[in-house]
């Protein structure tokens, strides 16, 4: 049996038992038990500072894009429900984690100002984007990121400039317990309708080579050093692969889709077969670059 939630925890706002279809992009999962969704950066903070104290195993939830969750959950599921409010001085611009990414990049745009212009077509939340250091067209968070506010393991307020070490290619140090709450870009000011079309066009882009009309959690694998892994996918013959209604996209072989009813199970067999097929074929081991829940 599961621990009964200490009383402090129970008064941060939550729901209970959200199907994780609800919560993905993907639209693969199971049951989320236990959703918390805090309106404040004190609410939060009283979230991981209970789960802290207790012990208590936790995930926080971002816009659910880039994330495979295999099975229920029973753990706390930290899902940040901050007034989505931009601000703006001079060319830097500051938003919760919470915001919509692809609308930062548009938000950006419409301010004329430069530099989020490869987020565009980036689903997901702000925060998570800042987590896994998201970027696209040669351009990352990293390239642009002065400031942020976080939240510690142990439930500390943080506010700092990032430091060398801290980011990586799809990597950060903000695993493991923390929780980004907001963040800064130091932009260049520009015309804004040469910006907005240089939106316009990544999203085209976007939506010619990847199958944006079905449900997909982004890429699935990491790049290998040097390689493309939808190159190595596809040319190991795996293109439309399919287990019940989990698909290897024919249009970019990095992609999984889900035709509707897939389940988790599927898509965990399916991904399997991926990795021992690129193995087999090329000697590479693919990383995960989804996140993987399982229970």
């Amino acid at each position: 049996m599961p621990r009964p939630l200490p009383d402090d925890l129970l008064q941060v706002p939550h729901r209970r038992d959200v199907p994780f279809s609800r919560l993905t992009t993907l639209g693969v999962g199971g049951v989320c038990r236990w959703l918390f969704e805090p309106r404040t950066e004190l609410e939060a903070q009283a979230f991981v500072r209970a789960c802290a104290r207790e012990g208590l195993p936790w995930r926080v939830l971002g816009g659910g894009s880039n994330l495979v969750v295999l099975g229920d959950l029973q753990v706390p599921v930290l899902r940040l429900a901050f007034p989505k409010e931009i601000r703006l001085e001079g060319r830097q611009l500051t938003a919760p984690a919470s915001h919509g990414h692809i609308a930062l990049a548009e938000a950006a745009a419409a301010a004329g100002l430069s530099g989020l212009e490869f987020a565009s077509g980036i689903p997901g939340s702000l925060g998570g984007a800042i987590r896994m250091n998201a970027g696209a067209y040669g351009r990352e968070w990293i390239d642009v990121l002065v400031r942020y506010r976080f939240l510690s393991p142990e439930g500390d307020l943080v506010e700092k400039a990032p430091q060398p070490g801290e980011f990586s290619y799809r990597w950060s140090f903000l695993s493991g317990g923390h929780v980004v709450l907001s963040a800064t870009a130091d932009l260049v000011e520009g015309d804004p309708a040469r910006i907005r079309a240089q939106v316009a066009e990544y999203r085209e882009k976007r939506g010619t080579s990847q199958p944006l009309s079905k449900r997909n959690a982004g890429c699935i694998f990491k790049n290998p050093p040097g390689q493309s892994a939808g190159r190595l996918i596809d040319s190991a013959g795996l293109k439309g692969l399919r287990l019940g209604d989990a698909e290897v996209s024919p249009e970019h072989a990095n992609f999984l889709v889900n035709h509707g009813r897939a389940t988790a199970q599927e898509f965990a067999d399916l991904m399997d077969q991926v990795r021992s097929r690129v193995l087999e074929v090329h000697g590479v081991t693919l990383e995960p670059e989804v996140e993987i829940w399982r229970e």
